[in-house]
């Protein structure tokens, strides 16, 4: 599965993003990974082969908007009309997690034990983000 190549300092949400700073991270984060929040209330980066049981995953996932080490605050978009992921996309197309941790990628993930559907490609650059998982579709 081929993954999106991301430049953190491309990563912009629009004016009308949900945009969430209450929690710390986890974990390094780098901004453009995609995060969840776990049952301790921090962000994790996640991936798309991760079990569904036994792990922490809860159903709230978004894009990191910068960067952070672990127990630094997050600013996390779960939610965006009009989000600028900082990568090249395919106008038109659904963006998933990828099986590697933090990564997004155009590719429907086969081997994914919790597959997560992060939303659609309106152009090369921007996309509708409202993350469906667990193989929901949009």
């Amino acid at each position: 599965m081929a993954d999106i190549s991301i430049t953190a300092a491309n990563v912009i949400a629009s004016a009308t993003a949900v945009v969430r700073k209450e929690y710390n991270f986890g974990a390094t984060v780098t901004a453009g990974q995609l995060v969840y929040l776990d049952t301790s209330n921090k962000w994790q980066l996640a991936d798309a082969d991760a079990a569904a049981t036994g792990n922490g995953i809860t159903d709230l996932r978004g894009i990191a908007l910068a960067g952070g080490a672990n127990n630094q605050p997050g600013a996390v978009v779960t939610e965006d009309s009009d989000f600028t992921p900082g990568g090249t996309l395919t106008n038109g197309t659904a963006v998933y997690g990828s099986d590697n941790a933090g990564a997004v990628t155009h590719d429907v993930p086969t081997t994914s034990s919790y597959p997560v559907s992060l939303g659609i490609a309106e152009s090369t650059s921007k996309m509708v983000l409202k993350p469906v998982a667990s193989g929901a579709v949009i």
